[in-house]
């Protein structure tokens, strides 16, 4: 497995359950999470500083979902939880690439 594929299935674990950081994840939280995961090299956009990483992951998401974050608040706040937590969930991955 690559270091973005084991950073993928990193953080789409996070969202397994029914609650993160004492939040409630709904489907619709797993499917922006797992679209923003597909769609970026969370390796590469982890070494940018968060306010960076919120618009990448932001970004993507707004692409396939036009409005969604506007009108799902979870979903926002989740993908704004990755942004922040990215580089310490992934950060196995990137010292075994160093």
């Amino acid at each position: 497995m690559t270091r973005t594929g084991a950073a993928a299935t990193t953080v789409l674990s996070e969202f397994d359950p029914a609650w993160r950081d004492d939040v409630p994840v709904f489907a619709c939280c797993r499917k922006s999470v797992a679209t923003a995961v597909e769609k970026l090299d969370l390796v590469e956009i982890s070494s940018l500083d968060v306010t960076e990483r919120v618009q990448a992951i932001r970004g993507v998401v707004e692409a396939e979902q036009p409005g969604h974050l506007a009108a799902h608040r979870c979903c926002a706040g989740h993908l704004a939880n990755v942004a922040f937590d990215l580089p310490e969930l992934i950060a196995p991955e990137v010292e075994a690439g160093a």
